[in-house]
């Protein structure tokens, strides 16, 4: 199944050793061998407690060390100050995986990670999970290698894998929710701290994997996100993946600076950069759940647009409505011939136009919801079919209408449920027909706005080697006049400029050109706020008039041509888990209180950055012309330039700052700069 032996031996060992195994059932490490029973693991299971000459029917051996066998999977369920001892004798068995149940690391604090980082040392490459985990999971070859009694029914394996950092969320709360869906596993692999495994080679075996559909990853960490991404980027996406990111706070991402510092928050940057690789970003457990069933039964991005439903309520047409416009779900515009055909089928005091509410004549007449369907699907604006059920006596003879829609067209039908019925039947008849249920309006909305978001970029452009400037040997960032000379002999557009002091600033403002703006030229950022920054400078009697304003900007002074225009904020800035990431929206003095900035991992195709740009409302104002704005494209081509030094400079440049960056006829120019040079060699971890 997986092209690493390393990973193999953890997901399908032939034998389990129990480092720590206990007699007592109310005890973790009491709990799996009882559990690998129940779920029929046919290999060989080595509890290892010095204190016991049996458990349950297995001899326990006194050490690692005295198992006779070969170990694939060693389960390490002892306290924190012998975990170590364990590990070396791992690695001297030639153990092949390892699970670590013991906590104390990592999640602890600084301590704690230099602990964790001795577990890497003694595992000597040996693939493990955890620390601070609960095991995993293989239902395709009955390893139930985790004490998780919520898998104690299980009867064979569903087609989603489940790779999640939180073992509480996964075996409790996910397996829970997600048996009452009846959605099934093929792996669950709970890795904890995630020290000793990388989430691409974990990927790499779910895509290799014949049973699994799709892949559902619960991540606590930027650093396994980046590792998800990576993964895509390395073997492209086989599969669909779900992710739920834990921990959405603005922690902020503090290898970047000034305004870029307060803007990148952890969760915002993470799902943009997993976005642009088809990956499902949802908010909660529902939402995720909801998009691995939609997943699995073939929906995609293109049916979060093209949405049709009926209803007998109004009222929840409405709802849902509501929550779809909120969530940018798209109805479908029908075609004039297709509300011509529902007025065949539907009386005139039935309005054809999308969503169609078809009144309490829906349950007089069943057929009339799949009536209304056949003509629907017709539509080739229609990519979606909603049909909203609310509460019966007897639901069957709606849902065995729609059960036979389904079989007769594969129609792309999800059902939402919002009350209920008093027979059982009806739910079956839609489970049997595999058409997904939701029961509320605004997951239902929520679900599909995630998938529509996640559509994978265009090829990334050729990153063929490309010179960058010389920078200055400085300690923090360049001056600005040194950050506009980089950037002007990088080919990213800035105004003409020059640098003087008080006595020839009148020389300097004829050479750059009226209208100017003139500054100090600092290293700091936000200068406006001490009114460092004098605008508008017409001529020169405007000049002479504002003299007693500049004579305390001091001798260092910077002129540059004013060009007012839509105000952006560019950044681009290397970050630890993912690389080489730009930022963009709306720039000025307002940029920190608006928020209003979306991110790409670079590099990144023109599409992508176009498609970033237009996520803000600075960037879909020029798209659209909105009030006379103008230069859409000179933008993108100028993020597109930037873009490209930023990855050439990848190692030297830590951040690029620029704000703002104006929009107009004059196309797009950086007025404000601030370059800062990379202290040492960037490393991060990615493919």
């Amino acid at each position: 199944m997986t092209a690493n032996p390393r990973i193999e031996s953890l997901l399908r060992p032939k034998s389990i050793a129990i480092v720590g195994a206990s007699q007592a059932a109310n005890r973790l490490a009491g709990q799996v061998i009882p559990m690998l029973e129940k779920g029929g693991y046919r290999g060989a299971i080595y509890p290892v407690n010095p204190r016991y000459e049996t458990i349950g029917n297995h001899k326990c051996f006194p050490s690692l060390s005295a198992i006779p066998g070969r170990v694939d999977h060693c389960i390490v369920a002892v306290a924190k100050e012998r975990v170590l001892d364990v590990l070396r004798e791992c690695r001297d068995r030639n153990v092949g995986s390892a699970a670590i149940f013991s906590s104390g690391y990592a999640e602890t604090g600084a301590e704690g990670a230099s602990a964790q980082q001795e577990l890497l040392d003694a595992a000597g490459g040996m693939v493990f999970i955890g620390p601070n985990c609960m095991g995993m999971v293989n239902l395709v070859d009955k390893v139930v290698a985790a004490p998780a009694p919520v898998f104690d029914k299980s009867e064979g394996h569903g087609d989603v894998a489940l790779l999640s950092q939180s073992g509480g969320l996964a075996y409790a709360t996910v397996a829970f929710f997600a048996a009452q869906q009846h959605i099934d596993f093929t792996y669950v692999v709970n890795t904890g701290n995630s020290a000793g495994i990388d989430f691409a080679d974990l990927i790499d075996a779910m895509n290799r994997d014949a049973a699994t559909k799709v892949i559902f990853v619960v991540a606590e960490s930027e650093g396994v996100v980046g590792e998800v991404i990576g993964a895509v980027r390395r073997y492209g996406l086989v599969k669909p993946i779900v992710l739920l990111k834990l921990g959405r706070g603005a922690t902020g991402a503090r290898m970047a600076l000034s305004h870029t510092g307060s803007l990148a928050g952890d969760y915002r940057l993470a799902r943009d950069c997993a976005e642009q690789h088809g990956i499902v970003c949802c908010e909660d457990v529902d939402e995720a759940l909801g998009a691995v069933e939609l997943l699995r039964r073939g929906f995609g991005p293109r049916n979060a647009s093209g949405v049709a439903a009926i209803s007998i309520s109004g009222g929840n047409i409405t709802l849902f409505a509501d929550h779809a416009d909120a969530e940018g779900v798209g109805f479908a515009e029908l075609a004039p011939e297709t509300q011509a055909r529902l007025g065949e089928v539907l009386p005139s005091f039935i309005s054809v136009r999308n969503p169609i509410d078809i009144t309490a004549l829906g349950y007089e007449q069943p057929d009339l919801h799949t009536r209304v369907f056949d003509v629907l699907i017709t539509d080739p604006a229609v990519h979606t079919l909603i049909p909203i059920i609310t509460t019966a006596t007897d639901y069957t003879p709606v849902c065995s209408q729609l059960a036979a829609l389904k079989a007769r067209s594969d129609a792309p039908l999800i059902t939402l449920w919002t009350g209920g019925s008093f027979e059982t039947r009806s739910r079956e008849i839609l489970r049997e027909a595999e058409i997904p249920v939701f029961r509320s309006a605004g997951v239902l909305a929520r679900t599909l706005a995630a998938i529509g978001r996640a559509k994978p970029a265009g090829a990334a452009p050729s990153t063929a080697a490309q010179a960058v400037p010389e920078l200055p040997a400085v300690e923090g960032s360049l001056s600005e006049s040194q950050s506009l000379a980089f950037l002007e002999a990088a080919g990213v557009s800035v105004p003409p400029w020059a640098t003087c002091g008080q006595d020839d600033l009148e020389a300097a403002c004829e050479s750059v050109g009226y209208p100017v703006v003139i500054k100090t030229d600092s290293t700091e950022t936000h200068i406006s706020d001490s009114g460092a920054v004098i605008l508008g400078i017409e001529n020169p009697e405007d000049l002479k008039r504002a003299r007693g304003r500049i004579a305390p900007l001091g001798d260092r002074l910077l002129v540059a041509r004013f060009l007012p225009g839509t105000e952006l904020i560019v950044s681009t800035f290397a970050h630890p888990s993912f690389g080489m990431v730009m930022m963009a929206g709306s720039g000025g003095r307002m940029a920190e209180l608006l928020r209003d900035v979306a991110f790409a991992l670079l590099p990144a195709s023109r599409e992508t950055l176009k498609a970033m740009l237009e996520r803000t409302l600075a960037g879909a104002a020029l798209a659209r012309g909105f009030r006379g704005a103008a230069g859409v494209d000179a933008a993108v081509e100028f993020l597109e330039r930037l873009s490209r030094l930023a990855v050439a400079g990848d190692g030297a440049v830590a951040q690029i700052e620029l704000n703002p960056v104006t929009v107009g006829n004059h196309g797009a120019v950086a007025v404000d700069a601030s370059v800062t040079p990379a202290t040492k060699k960037r490393e991060v971890r990615q493919s």
